[in-house]
C-alpha cells in the first residue's frame, strides 16, 4: 500500500504588510531608501519611515531627507509615512535606538526592516552597529543595505544582479529579493546570476576539483534548486559554480569581471555572541565594487 506524501508548501513571495525604513536623516542612507521603495512597489506595501530623535539632529538634515523621500516616492509610486520617536536620546545610545526600531516594526506589523549598514568607526563596529543590533533582535526579516565605499549606489535598472550562495546554503528570500529588483524590467534587460561559492583548500588544484564526482553532484543539485526558483518566481537565473581560495577577493573579482551591479546574499539569524555576518560574508561586502543586500531571516524561522 503506497503512502500519500504531503508536499511542503513553500512561499516564493512576500505579502503586502508594511516595510519599516529606519533613518537617521543622513545622506549615506539613500541606498536604503531605494531598496525599501523598490520592495514596497513590488509588494504593494506602505513604507513606514521611522526616526529616533537624538541630540545630533538638525532641521536642515531632516528637511533634506524628507525631500529625498518625497522624490523617490514619486518615482516609485509608493505611499509612505514618517514617524518620529517622542523621546530625544543621546546619538550614541545604540541600545535604545535599536530597541526602538525593533519595537516600531513589531507594533506596525511590518514584514521587513530595510536599513543602511554602512561602515562605522572601529569602536562602533566593535561594540555593534545599530543595524547589527536590529538584525539580532528583530522578529521580522531584516535587509541590511551594505555600501562598502563612499559613492556606491543602487542602480534603478541594474544590468546584472548576483545572488551569492556560501557554504551551499540556499536562502529563498535572497532569490526573491533579486526577482523584486527586476520586477519592473523586461527579462532581457537584466541578467540574474545565482553563484554557488565553493571554498577550496590552498593546495587543491581547481581543475581537479571541477572534474571530480563531488563537484558534478554539487553542480546538479544547485542547478535543480535554481530551476525550482525559476519556476516559482518566473525569472531566469543562470546557475554558476565558483571555486575560490579567498572568498572576499575571488567573489569580488568575479563580480567585477561579470559586470555585476548589485550583490544579494542570505545569512543566518545571528546569535548574541557571534558577529552578524560571517567572516566570508563581511569579506565580500568589504571588497565588493557595488552595493550588497544581506537578508537576515526572522527570529525562530
Amino acid at each position: 500500500m503506497e503512502r500519500s506524501r504531503k508536499k511542503e508548501v513553500v512561499e516564493w513571495g512576500w505579502d503586502t504588510s508594511p516595510i519599516l525604513l529606519p533613518l537617521a536623516y543622513e545622506p549615506k542612507e539613500e541606498n536604503a531608501i531605494v531598496a525599501a521603495f523598490t520592495i514596497a512597489e513590488y509588494c504593494g506595501s506602505k513604507v513606514l519611515v521611522y526616526h529616533v530623535r537624538n541630540d545630533a539632529d538638525t532641521e536642515v538634515a531632516r528637511e533634506k531627507a524628507l525631500r529625498l523621500l518625497d522624490e523617490h516616492a514619486k518615482t516609485f509610486k509608493v505611499n509612505y509615512e514618517v514617524k518620529e520617536s517622542n523621546k530625544v536620546v543621546d546619538a550614541d545610545n545604540v541600545a535604545f535606538i535599536s530597541k526602538s526600531i525593533v519595537e516600531a516594526a513589531k507594533e506596525a506589523g511590518c514584514q521587513a526592516i530595510v536599513m543602511s549598514a554602512h561602515r562605522e568607526s572601529f569602536l562602533r563596529e566593535l561594540l555593534g552597529r545599530i543595524s547589527d543590533r536590529v538584525a539580532r533582535k528583530a522578529d521580522t526579516k531584516v535587509i541590511l543595505v551594505e555600501s562598502a565605499f563612499k559613492g556606491a549606489r543602487i542602480i534603478r535598472q541594474p544590468r546584472r544582479i548576483m545572488v551569492a550562495v556560501l557554504e551551499n546554503k540556499f536562502y529563498r528570500d535572497a532569490l526573491i529579493l533579486a526577482a523584486i529588483f527586476t520586477s519592473s524590467l523586461s527579462a532581457p534587460s537584466c541578467e540574474l546570476i545565482a553563484v554557488n561559492v565553493l571554498k577550496l583548500p590552498e593546495a587543491t588544484p581547481i581543475d581537479a576539483i571541477e572534474r571530480s564526482k563531488v563537484f558534478k553532484a554539487i553542480e546538479r543539485e544547485f542547478a535543480h534548486k535554481v530551476a525550482s526558483a525559476i519556476a516559482s518566481l518566473g525569472r531566469l537565473f543562470t546557475p554558476r559554480i565558483l571555486p575560490v581560495r579567498n572568498v572576499g577577493r575571488d567573489v569580488a573579482s568575479f563580480a567585477s569581471d561579470e559586470g555585476v551591479e548589485l550583490i544579494i546574499m542570505g545569512s543566518d539569524k545571528p546569535g548574541r555572541l557571534r558577529p552578524v555576518l560571517t567572516k566570508d560574508e563581511y569579506a565580500i561586502v568589504k571588497k565588493a565594487g557595488c552595493v550588497a543586500l544581506i537578508v537576515i531571516p526572522p527570529k525562530n524561522s
